[in-house]
């Protein structure tokens, strides 16, 4: 499933994809680039898509490549989490047991591409 998402101020569009989507677990794909100066905020995984119905997702992990001049914000609507994405990494949450939530946004602030993998796992199933 690929979805191209628009926001409707700033005009950004970004690529939500669901590269694999099994009985457990499900991998994100998010590419793009951002134009606008402006704020842009995405509502990235809507969890009803997911197969087996979940009530709840994990972020297990991300790897991700952002560009020099933009920053990325990824938080839970419903929980106090707040991952700051910039530069070129990976991050592993399972020592923490996950992030788990239900709603997640993508905040984009400044010009630039990015290509950012979540690896979720889903709850409630």
């Amino acid at each position: 499933m690929h979805a191209n998402l628009v926001h409707e101020d700033t005009q950004d569009s970004i690529n939500v994809s669901i590269v694999s989507d099994g009985s457990k677990n499900t991998v994100f794909l998010v590419t793009g680039t951002i134009h606008s100066e402006d704020d842009s905020v995405f509502d990235i995984i809507d969890v009803s898509r997911l197969s087996g119905n979940p009530t709840n997702i994990r972020l297990d992990s991300t790897m991700f490549m952002v560009e020099t001049g933009l920053r990325v914000l990824i938080n839970y609507r419903n929980q106090p989490y707040v991952l700051p994405l910039e530069g070129r990494s990976k991050t592993d949450l399972t020592w923490v047991g996950g992030l788990t939530g239900h709603e997640i946004n993508m905040t984009f602030k400044g010009i630039g591409s990015f290509f950012i993998v979540l690896d979720v796992s889903k709850m409630g199933v």
